[in-house]
This record gives C-alpha cells, sequence and structure tokens, in this order.
C-alpha cells in the first residue's frame, strides 16, 4: 500500500510540475506577496520617520520614543496576512481546477478506478501533493519577509506565527478547490467554484444586519478570516487548527465520496 500511494504521489508531482501554470502561480505568488511586503514595510518605515522628526523638532514626541499607535503589528504583520490571504484566494483555484477534473474530462480517472488501486488512495496522493504546492509557495514567499525581519528585529515569531496560520488557511482553501474538481470534469466549472465557495465564507459579517445574535456569532465562527486573524497577531492556537483541520478532513471526504460513486456507477 505505501509502494502504492508513494508511486502515486510521485505521479502526481510530475503532472503537477510538468504543467506551466504551476511555475506562472508560484512566481506571481512569491512576486505579489514580496512587493506587497516591502510596500507596507516602506510605509512603516516612513510614519516611524515622521514620528522621529517630530520629535526632534519638539513636534510632542520624545526623541527615540515610537507612539503606541505606530507598530509593527498595525502597520505590517495585519496588512501582510490580509494581503497573503487574498493571494492565496486568487492563485489556488488555478492549481487545484485540473486535479480530478481533467483526467475526469480525459476519461483517465475511469482507468485508474477499474485497477486495484483505491479511491481513497488515488484522493489522497493528489491532495497530499497539492498540499506540499501550498507549503512550496509558502516558504519560498518568506524568504524576503524573513531575511527583512531578522535584519530589523521586527518579530520572527511573530511571523513565524503568521506563516504558519496561512499554511492552515492556504491547505483548506486548496481543499474546497480540490473538492470542488473531484465533483465536474469542467476545469471552468471547477474553478468557478473554487472561487465562489472561500469567497462566501470567508467573512459572514455582512449578514449581520439581518441575522439574530446567536446565529450571527455561530457564522463567525464558521468564517474563514475569523480564524487566520489571530495569527496575524502572532497568536499560535490550538482551535484555529482544528478548524483548518477540519475543512480539509471535509475536502478530502468529498473527493473519496465522489471517486467512489463513479467507481459504483
Amino acid at each position: 500500500m505505501t509502494q502504492r500511494l508513494w508511486a502515486l504521489f510521485r505521479k502526481e508531482l510530475r503532472t503537477l510540475f510538468a504543467s506551466p501554470i504551476a511555475y506562472v502561480v508560484l512566481t506571481a505568488f512569491v512576486a505579489l506577496s514580496g512587493i506587497y511586503f516591502f510596500q507596507h514595510l516602506l510605509a512603516y518605515n516612513r510614519l516611524l520617520f515622521v514620528f522621529q522628526s517630530e520629535a526632534i523638532s519638539g513636534g510632542g514626541f520624545d526623541a527615540g520614543t515610537i507612539p503606541l499607535q505606530v507598530n509593527s503589528l498595525n502597520e505590517l504583520f495585519i496588512p501582510a496576512s490580509n494581503d497573503l490571504s487574498l493571494f492565496l484566494l486568487a492563485v489556488l483555484p488555478l492549481v487545484t481546477m485540473r486535479v480530478f477534473a481533467e483526467e475526469r474530462a480525459q476519461g483517465t480517472d475511469e482507468l485508474l478506478l477499474t485497477t486495484s488501486l483505491r479511491p481513497w488512495e488515488l484522493a489522497l496522493a493528489k491532495h497530499l501533493t497539492t498540499y506540499l504546492f501550498v507549503f512550496l509557495m509558502l516558504a519560498v514567499s518568506a524568504i524576503y519577509p524573513a531575511a527583512v525581519v531578522a535584519k530589523s528585529r521586527l518579530g520572527m515569531e511573530h511571523l513565524l506565527a503568521l506563516y504558519v496560520g496561512h499554511l492552515g488557511y492556504g491547505m483548506a482553501v486548496a481543499a474546497i478547490g480540490l473538492a470542488c474538481s473531484s465533483l465536474t470534469q469542467s476545469q471552468i466549472v471547477a474553478a468557478v467554484l473554487a472561487y465562489a465557495i472561500p469567497f462566501v465564507i470567508i467573512d459572514f459579517t455582512w449578514l449581520q444586519p439581518v441575522l439574530s445574535e446567536g446565529l450571527a456569532d455561530i457564522l463567525s465562527q464558521l468564517a474563514l478570516q475569523a480564524h487566520f486573524d489571530s495569527f496575524a497577531r502572532g497568536v499560535i492556537e490550538l482551535r484555529r487548527g482544528l478548524y483548518f483541520g477540519g475543512m480539509i478532513v471535509l475536502g478530502y471526504t468529498v473527493s473519496v465520496g465522489s471517486l467512489e460513486f463513479a467507481r459504483a456507477r
């Protein structure tokens, strides 16, 4: 079983990196995350310069001090976290849309399902490959921010917490996209669903005016944003990780169920 799963995993890796989409998505994500992190860092440094200049000129601040409202959390880490979450939502459906749907369109899924391979093995190999790609994207994109934070001593632990949270968040978004891809043979339909579902569940505050307080609280706990915000603040919580884990398990279960249904037909 282990050898079969390893063979499937290597096959999925070859398929993923044989397509230019993987390289385009990786390059775009790394470039955008680096550019926007630099912009937030530049804005933060400008604010520090302004307050230091006012302190020197007698503008009401003590020289060498930083006002409480000017801090790396509000000016750098939280904006960078929001950017990363949007970039992941933008690029991951481009990767997940073809994982299952392409094989269904070409009919190769039927060949695999008629072998001794089990649906859960096929689904697990595809999910693990996609999660590895999410990890690779975030790891490469973290090189520049990590170098900047280490040199400026802004808080490496804080940056680590941010990326841990977005790893869970990215895998959850990928799991949704993989589940959508397993339900159709159209890559376009899979991509549209993979965009629509995360965008709908990322935040339910827009429903609060028409819902009761209790139901609004329940929906807020189910929203994606409520669970990665704490990581942006440098706090790693087990319940947030369990939420992302639940999303991953749900997406994997849908994928397996879809393959099981295709085999039974």
